[in-house]
């Protein structure tokens, strides 16, 4: 794609701005670009660099830029934003967590990659890089593998176990056959066990089970954003009993006896929700019962190699505020009639500390 940098570094302004990325001179900010334009220059000034984050001020928007964009780069992934208020119901479809997941891969293997996404996009609260990072398993000819605890890895990393596989997240064990539908992969794995060592990794077909190509290695990702292990479920439930018990003496010292039981109910059905479905559960409006470390998406980007392109940075305050806003109103109306705990009010990072994190990278 030189075809369309080559013009740009004929023009004094260009080669100004990026002089500036270049001593790490930034921000720098760019007037005067119409919405056909924005897209070359992004690509123009960030040849070279590893990431290239794109934030506008909401997705529809995000959506244009992204289509526009894959003139110039197909590494262009669109990183979609969570309805952040309804999105915590118990079970939920996987579609935003793939591509998330997609991305995320991307990032831990350091490939080339374009992302376009609103503000919100950055402002839940996610695991640390780290901790996925960590929960990532690998598997080769030389892995040995364990059936009941390999299946038990894999639904805490979000998989649900099926008779057959058949979409994303799936994972099904017979005999000495595994097969898995990682959410980063386009078509399922499977292993074949000699006792519990590997003695075949091929990708197959789902519709007519015939194998498609044998393979050296498979990375299995987490199929949740939300991964915690046993003690960790443990000390997050023993946090959430303690607030649930001063949250309904606090609702009775009010005569609130409607919304003490209700709070009771949807605790316990949480609970049996977790212990039933595990992996799956959204736990989004629960992260900081189970963690103590979270950070937002921006931060997952090494500053030396990632550059960020702020799209109308007015427009992204005032969008920030408002879904900031409508967040914490609707929340207090919540724990008012007893629907959460107050600790889930504190699930998404404010405008300001997610402007505050934006004014620290390269922008």
């Amino acid at each position: 794609m030189k075809t369309f940098i080559e013009p740009l570094k004929e023009l004094k302004e260009f080669n100004d701005i990026r002089d500036n990325i270049i001593i790490n001179n930034l921000p720098v900010q760019i007037t005067g670009c119409i919405d056909s334009q924005k897209c070359h220059l992004i690509h123009g000034l960030g040849d070279g660099i590893t990431f290239k984050v794109i934030v506008t001020h909401n997705d529809l928007k995000a959506k244009e830029i992204y289509e526009d964009y894959r003139l110039y780069d197909r590494n262009v992934f669109l990183y979609p934003s969570k309805d952040i208020i309804f999105y915590s119901a118990d079970i939920h479809g996987r579609a935003i967590v793939t591509e998330r997941l997609k991305i995320i891969r991307r990032i831990i293997e350091n490939q080339p990659t374009t992302i376009v996404m609103s503000i919100d996009g950055g402002m839940d609260k996610l695991l640390p890089l780290k901790m996925i990072t960590d929960r990532v398993i690998t598997i080769t000819h030389d892995s040995v593998i364990r059936l009941s605890d390999f299946g038990l890895a894999l639904t805490r990393l979000g998989y649900e176990r099926q008779a057959q596989v058949e979409t994303p997240g799936d994972f099904a064990i017979r005999g000495g056959i595994i097969d898995i539908f990682p959410l980063t992969e386009e078509a399922p794995y499977r292993i074949e066990l000699w006792g519990d060592e590997i003695d075949s990794i091929r990708t197959f077909d789902v519709s007519s089970q015939r194998s498609i190509e044998q393979v050296d290695k498979l990375v299995i990702y987490p199929a949740a954003e939300i991964i915690p292990d046993e003690k960790q479920i443990a000390e997050g439930l023993g946090r959430i009993d303690e607030e649930e018990k001063k949250y309904i003496k606090s609702l009775k010292e009010q005569n609130k006896t409607e919304e003490a039981a209700r709070i009771r109910r949807i605790i316990e059905e949480f609970k049996e929700n977790l212990e039933a479905y595990q992996g799956t559960m959204a736990l989004e409006s629960y992260i900081n019962y189970f963690y103590d470390n979270t950070m937002s998406f921006y931060e997952y980007f090494d500053d030396r190699d990632t550059l960020f392109f702020l799209d109308e940075p007015g427009r992204l305050i005032e969008k920030g505020d408002a879904v900031e806003t409508e967040f914490r109103e609707s929340m207090i109306g919540r724990i008012e009639k007893g629907y959460i705990l107050p600790g889930q009010i504190d699930v998404i990072y404010g405008y300001k500390d997610v402007l505050n994190i934006l004014s620290k990278k390269s922008t």
